[in-house]
């Protein structure tokens, strides 16, 4: 009679994986979850990234001033240019004559007769009177060799004490001359160079270029005088950075900048047909039923089709080549349109698009604001996500530790199974090995 349980061990690691899989079902529900959210989170970082970019888009579009944009052009030689033009919101379209008739410069003193070397020191009982027609400075010369002195002015002229600068010129071998230069261009910024003694005799210092405003005169009419090379709004949003004296006068010509107009239009139309993309792809993706992405294309269409409400030529979109297919939803830009709209109101078109609290593209900038704020419709969404997938992980923690636990009861419960059944198993084959060996007991073989 036997009585064995089996002869075999339990495979213990086995049972308990088998198990393990079962128990951890909650878990993989959790890690699931996670996933879910992480691709919400991701869809609206893309979102988010789309109606940025279709914002940015409307940036030429948004504000009246981003409207006056202009462009130059010039009768001179982009090689041989006598001076640039520089164009602001104020300008107003139309053609000016310049001629340069001289630069601004600065004032020069500097030493007639060279000195040997620059270390020796100047016997003189003198001091070197300087101004710049506001402040002044005064240097003892007697003692200093000629780069001490050159160190002693370039140190007050840092400290703000007076606008001047010196410097060392080699002439040759054993020719050295002291330059003193007036900091500022212009006649009102020329130089005072005296002495109290005969500091002056002493370097043998005199004018060496006298000081120069610049001079331009526009439509041979108006003469304009500057200490500066550069001329700020010498016409009403005009500047100009002078170069060189003319050889001949130059025409300019201003002009609306239309093509940079055009162009903002059409990065606008193409931004949108780009976050509509985008948001298509959304709903198929991880966004999936998500009320936010009709709401986001559903504000931005009433933008598009609401009248402006001007007095002025265009209320709409369409008016200016703007349009919806009727299939895809996409937008289409009718160039030829918006060229004519642009030829007959330029002031309608900027109007239509930027007026302060009615301009399409002035909505439509607020409009992506509410959503893209700190606060924001957007950002009120991903944080709700990111509080879930702090919760889901602390969730996983749990379920990990509990996990842990089960296992382990689990390992140690079916070990004492296995240790019961070998000892059971050795019982069994020693009692029949003493049954086989009774008196009587005939064998089986």
């Amino acid at each position: 009679m036997a009585l064995s349980l089996g002869g075999v061990n339990l495979d213990v690691q086995g049972l308990v994986s088998q198990l393990m899989q079962v128990e951890s079902r909650p878990l993989e529900r959790l890690q699931e979850k996670e996933n879910q959210f992480q691709s919400q989170l991701s869809a609206f970082g893309r979102l988010k990234s789309a109606l940025s970019s279709f914002q940015t888009s409307m940036s030429n579009l948004s504000s009246l001033d981003k409207f006056e944009t202009y462009k130059v052009s010039s009768t001179e030689s982009d090689t041989d240019k006598s001076f640039t033009v520089s164009v602001d919101k104020d300008a107003a379209p139309g053609t000016f004559s310049i001629d340069v008739q001289n630069l601004a410069r600065s004032n020069k003193y500097g030493s007639s007769t060279a000195f040997t070397d620059t270390t020796s020191a100047i016997t003189a009982d003198a001091n070197l009177d300087i101004s710049d027609g506001t402040n002044s400075l005064s240097i003892d010369i007697n003692g200093k060799s000629l780069a001490e002195i050159r160190d002693a002015i370039n140190t007050a002229a840092e400290s703000g004490n007076v606008g001047v600068s010196a410097s060392i010129v080699q002439e040759g071998t054993n020719a050295y001359q002291l330059v003193l230069s007036a900091s500022k261009t212009g006649l009102n910024n020329q130089i005072s160079v005296t002495s109290t003694g005969n500091a002056v005799s002493q370097l043998n210092l005199t004018e060496k270029l006298t000081a120069l405003d610049a001079t331009v005169v526009i439509d041979n009419a108006y003469t304009v005088s500057s200490a500066t090379n550069t001329l700020d709004n010498v016409i009403s949003g005009i500047s100009l950075n002078l170069l060189k004296p003319s050889t001949v006068s130059a025409d300019i010509t201003i002009e609306r900048d239309t093509e940079a107009v055009k162009e903002s239009v059409g990065d606008f139309v193409s931004a949108f047909n780009t976050l509509k993309g985008t948001v298509d792809a959304l709903k198929e993706q991880g966004l999936q039923g998500d009320s936010i992405l009709s709401r986001v294309m559903s504000d931005i269409r009433n933008e598009f089709n609401s009248s402006a409400g001007l007095s002025g030529s265009f209320n709409f979109l369409s008016e200016v080549g703007i349009t919806s297919d009727s299939k895809s939803g996409d937008l289409q830009l009718d160039t030829s349109k918006l060229d004519k709209a642009i030829a007959q109101d330029f002031e309608g078109v900027s109007q239509l698009f930027a007026n302060d609290n009615q301009g399409v593209a002035f909505r439509l900038n607020e409009k992506m604001d509410e959503y893209l704020s700190y606060d924001g419709l957007i950002k009120v969404r991903q944080d709700g996500l990111n509080r879930r997938i702090d919760n889901n992980e602390s969730a996983q923690l749990n379920m990990e530790y509990r996990l842990q636990q089960i296992e382990s009861r689990y390992l140690k419960q079916f070990s004492a199974l296995d240790q019961l059944i070998s000892e059971s198993n050795s019982t069994s084959a020693y009692l029949s090995q003493q049954l086989a060996n009774l008196p009587g007991v005939k064998s089986s073989k």
